[in-house]
């Protein structure tokens, strides 16, 4: 047995984020890590164990790290990561970090899974792997710098700044992506990005998994409808819009905290109720809570981002009420699968919101599971 793990080849997968922290990467990358381990000697290079300090660690999970797997953890800064300039250093200073430990760990030959954030480590990695000679497979979460622009921040010397990230992109060897936007907004970076007659990175799409094991569809609720967002409540997701546009006969249920929960409140909304942070455990309770969740997608955020919350929404059972760009990913699988909405119904069914939600766990447990996904994963590096 020892001398099968000995001629395992190599992987080191690179993040902030890493189990135990609650954050939904922290979580999928700690999937992915046991999965690879199938196939590879694993090591991990990343952040603290507690991204924020501020939140409590769920005593309910059941994530276990596979005991093969060696963490090799940064330290964390103390900059407020709740303002501009202080996350800006904050990802400064955890790239650094990061960066050193990769130059002190990983060896020619070895096979790197990263992760895009914090975005500084994408330039530093794609310059590294030129001088050791390592596989460099990046996993796209979010493209910088074009995601600062619908996010309202002023970068200086925004053109040089893109540039530069174009051509890190284009060294890579992988990109993966988590949808189909995602993908064709990629192809067009790594095309500025590459050197005439240059060698362009594979694009793969890979979607975020479907938890059909720990979240089951459950009846829906008695009396008026319920629309309900389980999420981070920040600027960008537009929840004032949702509440300045709520039908008369709809309740409003936010699950979840953020730089805008307050603003939210102050509007104080006959029909909007707040419930505050939960764990990943209770996601199956709060999302059999509604008739129908809400996902957003912020305009000009086509191609840069895709909601994860989708799929399991989809293992719930539940329709999606979903307000975004045309043709983004989530918007494509809304209209196409027919399992919810793109804009507000011109009325309410529930006989036809349970259709819909029907299709939604078929469609979850058909296509996005955490074994199907986890296998593209195994493919793909």
């Amino acid at each position: 047995m020892q001398l099968m793990e000995q001629i395992k080849p190599q992987l080191w997968i690179v993040s902030e984020l890493f189990p135990p922290d609650e954050t939904s990467t922290s979580y999928i990358l700690g999937e992915i890590a046991n999965t690879m381990a199938k196939k590879y000697c694993v090591g991990v290079i990343s952040g603290p164990e507690i991204y924020d300090k501020r939140k409590k660690l769920d005593e309910n999970t059941s994530f276990h790290l596979d005991g093969s797997i060696v963490v090799k953890r940064a330290h964390n800064s103390n900059f407020d990561k709740n303002t501009i300039i202080g996350k800006t250093l904050s990802f400064m200073l955890m790239s650094h970090c990061l960066i050193s430990l990769v130059r002190k760990y990983v060896r020619k030959g070895d096979k790197v899974l990263m992760v895009t954030n914090p975005a500084p480590l994408v330039l530093l990695m794609s310059r590294l792997k030129k001088s050791i000679d390592f596989e460099l497979n990046i996993l796209v979460h979010d493209v910088f710098p074009e995601n600062t622009v619908p996010a309202g921040l002023r970068l200086p010397m925004y053109g040089f700044i893109k540039r530069m990230f174009d051509k890190a992109y284009a060294k890579a060897d992988q990109l993966i992506v988590l949808g189909r936007d995602m993908q064709e907004v990629l192809m067009k970076k790594v095309k500025k990005g590459s050197k005439p007659k240059g060698n362009s990175p594979r694009i793969s799409v890979i979607e975020n998994w479907a938890d059909i094991e720990n979240i089951k569809p459950q009846p829906m609720p008695e009396g008026e409808i319920i629309l309900e967002y389980a999420g981070n409540i920040g600027r960008v997701q537009g929840l004032d819009n949702i509440i300045n546009n709520l039908p008369s006969d709809v309740e409003f249920h936010i699950y979840g905290t953020g730089s805008m929960e307050n603003t939210l409140k102050r509007m104080n909304h006959p029909r909007v109720f707040f419930h505050g942070p939960y764990f990943r455990s209770q996601q199956n309770e709060v999302l059999a809570a509604c008739h129908i969740a809400l996902v957003t997608l912020q305009d000009g955020m086509y191609g840069l981002g895709v909601p994860s919350k989708t799929y399991n929404i989809l293992a719930s059972g539940r329709p999606i009420l979903f307000f975004g760009p045309k043709n983004s990913e989530i918007e494509r699988l809304v209209r196409e699968s027919d399992i919810g909405y793109c804009g507000w119904p011109e009325k309410w069914n529930k006989n036809e919101l349970i259709e819909k939600g029907k299709k939604a766990r078929e469609l979850a447990e058909k296509y996005y599971s955490k074994n199907i996904i986890l296998e593209k994963f195994l493919n793909a590096i």
